[in-house]
């Protein structure tokens, strides 16, 4: 709530929540290659079962993945866990921030 110096209405500034958006993308490559799937935005908890789905659609449709993780802004506990799983499967990581890496060394 803001008072205007020298006037008595009162402004309401609004409460903006980043919201937790995660956004999927096939980027195109050859046939002969492994799918890459671009990820974007926040890798929560929400949003894990919707990343395992599909990575494994993709997997069962090209036998290898690559998870361009370049655009992730965060990523919480549940999305760190998943990454581990499906890194153990014939899913590469690349263009990985360096804070995902750290979060994924750690045991």
């Amino acid at each position: 709530m803001l008072l205007c110096g020298g006037c008595s209405s009162i402004h309401h500034r609004p409460i903006v929540r980043e919201a937790d958006v995660l956004r999927i993308s096939r980027v195109a490559e050859s046939p002969s290659l492994a799918a890459t799937l671009r990820v974007e935005g926040r890798v929560v908890a929400e949003w894990v079962p919707v990343l395992e789905r599909e990575c494994w659609l993709a997997l069962q449709e090209n036998g290898r993945v690559r998870l361009d993780l370049s655009a992730v802004t965060f990523i919480d506990g549940r999305g760190v866990a998943a990454l581990r799983r499906l890194g153990a499967h014939a899913l590469e990581m690349i263009n990985c921030p360096e804070f995902i890496e750290e979060l994924l060394r750690t045991p």
